[in-house]
């Protein structure tokens, strides 16, 4: 907690004055007619206000102590003005003006409040002084440092592959901290991490407003460097810029070589869709000839087969038909080519005097029991002229089939 004024010698002469300026004749109750303004100058700044230049003791303290920084004080009963320095700039003028500034119960006011509100006052009067001096001089060396500082205060940490430049490069990171002897075996730490990387909340331009002794002279000699660093440098950003600039010819070559594909297609599938009714047509002339060729083959099997079938049964057969309690079955029986290649292999078996295996003597049953054929259908093959056996409806069917074939119906 800044103190209350006291029994000292400019403690007395500020009490009595303050209380003459007021509009109370004790101090205890004049006091609380004063509030800080929040208007704050520091003599080393160039710029000097009004209520500094006005007043009859500027540098000076009401007290008549001379002062360095300006504290603005006004009395709220009759209005009148005056500068106290930070000694005298006690908690409670202080105070006073943060409640009031924050509309706030003046009890609720805390120490930290009034340490922050003295701090941001004079770091800024500060910055802006330091600034006025040396702004100029601290931007023309920063700008003309600030790339190389980023190339050349690092550390290289690991070897990585960079996305941009499509290359395994060496991961650089700029040097937080310096190490070794001052301008000598000097490892500078980055001016730009300390003076206002993005990524460090400690950067001096957040922190204070103004760099450090320490960051001047790095900046200094390192500007100075900086001169015998520049031809490696440049050179460096010349390769990295040519590497850009092939990476990207790459690119619109491959995009140049992708779009011709793509046109190319294009009109390739434009000469296609144009011969898509020739090739449907010739799909579809190719696929009846298959067709075709495949029922010429199916009927030609179908005759041989049924040629065989149609020869007269040896007594063997028949003996074993009886055996088995089927018919004694011709080429009448056979309702398809496969049928009649079934029933072909079954007759030469059995005329051979050999057994069927179970499997064969359920197909033989399957066969045998089949639909009659449809007085329609026997009717229909009498007029075609048909006078063998007409043994099921699927043998009608074929044989009319064949028969309307035949005829070219």
């Amino acid at each position: 907690m800044r103190r209350e004024l006291g029994n000292g010698r400019w403690d007395k002469i500020l009490i009595k004055r303050m209380t003459a300026l007021s509009v109370a004749d004790n101090y205890e109750e004049a006091k609380e007619e004063w509030i800080a303004t929040g208007d704050v100058w520091w003599s080393g700044s160039y710029d000097i206000p009004d209520w500094v230049s006005n007043s009859p003791h500027q540098n000076y303290c009401l007290c008549g102590h001379g002062i360095v920084y300006h504290f603005r004080i006004r009395n709220t009963e009759n209005g009148n003005e005056e500068i106290v320095g930070s000694d005298h700039i006690n908690s409670y003028l202080i105070m006073r003006q943060i409640a009031q500034e924050l509309k706030v119960d003046l009890a609720t006011v805390s120490d930290e409040q009034v340490e922050r509100w003295l701090k941001e006052r004079v770091g800024s009067m500060k910055a802006e002084a330091w600034w006025a001096e040396n702004g100029t001089a601290f931007t023309t060396m920063f700008d003309a440092v600030k790339e190389i500082d980023v190339w050349y205060n690092v550390y290289e940490k690991e070897y990585i592959y960079n996305p941009k430049y499509q290359r395994h490069e060496y991961k650089k990171v700029l040097r937080k901290k310096g190490k070794g002897t001052f301008g000598i075996d000097y490892e500078m730490a980055s001016i730009v991490w300390r003076w206002n990387h993005p990524d460090n909340p400690k950067a001096q331009i957040r922190t204070r407003g103004y760099p450090n002794e320490k960051l001047m002279m790095d900046l200094s000699l390192f500007f100075a460097q900086s001169v015998s660093m520049r031809p490696a440098f440049e050179e460096w950003k010349k390769e990295r810029k040519e590497r850009l600039d092939f990476l990207e010819q790459q690119k619109l070559e491959r995009e140049r070589r992708r779009k011709e594909s793509a046109e190319r297609a294009r009109l390739a599938q434009i000469e296609w869709d144009k011969g898509a009714p020739e090739r449907e047509r010739l799909a579809k002339e190719e696929a009846e000839k298959r067709r075709a060729a495949e029922k010429e083959r199916e009927a030609r099997k179908m005759r041989q087969h049924v040629a065989e079938l149609a020869l007269a049964p040896t007594p063997t057969f028949e003996n074993m038909c009886q055996f088995y309690g089927i018919p004694t079955f011709d080429e009448t029986y056979a309702g398809s080519a496969w049928e009649a290649e079934f029933l072909k292999n079954i007759k030469s078996r059995l005329s051979k005097g050999q057994e069927m295996t179970q499997r064969q003597l359920e197909t033989m049953r399957n066969i045998m029991t089949v639909e009659p054929a449809t007085p329609k259908q026997i009717n229909y093959l009498r007029n075609l002229g048909w006078e063998g056996n007409i043994p099921s409806k699927t043998f009608a069917s074929k044989k009319i089939e064949e028969l309307l074939e035949k005829r070219g119906e």
